[in-house]
């Protein structure tokens, strides 16, 4: 974050990260859903294009298609960012500063690693699982009739284990995002803050997703197809899964979906890092306007 949020206290991280998350999600969502359904086609289907995908979808089954899965993938994105605003800053805050007071590109990097294993663990792979059942689900027999419907039908099935299936690849995943994503952030940002002011946030936002998208993919698409319905019958684990891909598609396969994941981070990253900044500094004049009633009174004042 930015040099104005590297005080936020853990509530503000909480409430910017989950409000970012949850915005951006249902902004984005219609790239997540294309990009899931290129992963996840098989046989001769698998050379159609986003936008074809995207047309025939919606021109098939409707606009309301492009979001199934969406409940999910929006609950999990909005909880997830809590907990990575919430890890970054936490841990960010305990490491030592340099002499202008800012955390060294190392420090960001270990911060980073952080988050993304919090939020994977925590949030991430059970709703990435839920959403990508979904998604295929809908493209097959929907024996799904709705996202709660699914849960229940999931749980009685093969039982809540079942929920964290990709658990690695989605922890490997995330942990790059986070590290690619915070530092290439926060360097674009110091670069940019000085010629474009307040517009650095988005820029620099989006800039970082571009970047995250290309050092990330193949987590993406591992954790994808172990997710998919057939992937517990398919794949042995996480390695298995990267080699069967590899060798039925070549190592473009690892990459497959990268278009749509690359608008939307490029996207989200505009989105989420400005609300995140924004809330933050909202919640800390509300808080600062609020100090010297609570001095008044004997209370400890926040400092941000």
């Amino acid at each position: 974050m930015a040099s104005k949020s590297s005080h936020a206290t853990p509530l503000q991280s909480v409430i910017a990260g989950a409000t970012a998350g949850g915005i951006e999600s249902m902004v984005t969502y219609p790239t997540e859903y294309v990009k899931t359904r290129q992963q996840l086609l098989r046989g001769q289907m698998t050379t159609q294009t986003p936008l074809r995908i995207l047309v025939s979808t919606v021109q098939t089954e409707g606009l309301g298609r492009l979001y199934t899965g969406g409940t999910a993938f929006c609950i999990s994105n909005a909880s997830k960012s809590g907990v990575r605003f919430l890890t970054f800053d936490y841990v960010r805050s305990r490491l030592p500063k340099n002499a202008a007071g800012k955390t060294s590109v190392t420090g960001n990097l270990v911060a980073g690693i952080c988050a993304g294993v919090a939020e994977s663990i925590a949030v991430l792979t059970p709703g990435e699982n839920l959403k990508t059942r979904l998604i295929d689900d809908a493209a097959g027999k929907q024996k799904y009739r709705s996202t709660i419907h699914a849960i229940r039908k999931i749980l009685e099935q093969e039982g809540p284990l079942s929920f964290f299936r990709g658990v690695w690849p989605v922890t490997l995943k995330q942990s790059s995002n986070a590290m690619v994503r915070f530092t290439s952030y926060n360097y674009l940002s110091s670069v940019l803050q000085p010629s474009l002011g307040t517009s650095a946030s988005a820029v620099a936002g989006a800039m970082a997703g571009v970047v995250t998208v290309y050092c990330t993919m193949p987590f993406d698409n591992i954790k994808t197809q172990m997710q998919s319905l057939e992937g517990k019958l398919m794949y042995r684990g996480s390695w298995d899964c990267a080699k069967k891909l590899v060798r039925d598609g070549g190592f473009q396969k690892l990459w497959k979906g990268t278009t749509p994941r690359l608008v939307r981070l490029s996207v989200s990253g505009a989105i989420s890092f400005t609300v995140y900044e924004e809330v933050v500094r909202l919640t800390g004049t509300r808080v600062l306007a609020m100090a010297p009633l609570q001095e008044a009174k004997g209370s400890t004042r926040v400092e941000f």
